[in-house]
């Protein structure tokens, strides 16, 4: 049985890296990719978000899909990764990548199993093992 905190452990692995550069690249962003169609939750995201005890999400539509992301500010999402349509924590646009690339070899492959190891999480959580 996965715990909250395993959860929540491996959402702060993978957080610290991607918002140290989400911080750099996102303010000086001409061309946000982050939009409110992306925002929108998914059946896979709620049950996730279930087990991680934080109850229903509040789903909006009173945007156009196209228009820039509600939690969108200027450094970045103002939700917490774990509170985001996961969808958004796999989503990395072009400045994000070439900004990561730019790490050393070892912090991105860190990075990399971190980010295997929360999907691995969610996937069991999402699809538990029979038994």
């Amino acid at each position: 049985m996965i715990s909250r905190a395993d959860l929540m452990n491996a959402f702060d692995a993978v957080s610290l890296y991607i918002e140290r550069h989400t911080s750099l690249v996102c303010p000086s962003c001409k061309n946000i990719c982050c939009i409110n169609k992306h925002g929108n939750y998914d059946d896979s995201d709620e049950i996730f978000i279930r087990a991680l005890g934080l109850g229903s999400l509040e789903q909006l539509y009173d945007r156009m899909d196209t228009e820039p992301c509600r939690y969108l500010q200027s450094s970045g999402c103002s939700l917490p990764r774990y509170r985001r349509p996961f969808r958004c924590t796999w989503y990395f646009c072009e400045g994000l990548l070439s900004s990561m690339q730019d790490d050393p070899p070892r912090e991105y492959r860190a990075f990399i199993r971190n980010l295997e190891n929360l999907r691995l999480l969610r996937q069991e959580i999402l699809n538990p093992p029979v038994v």
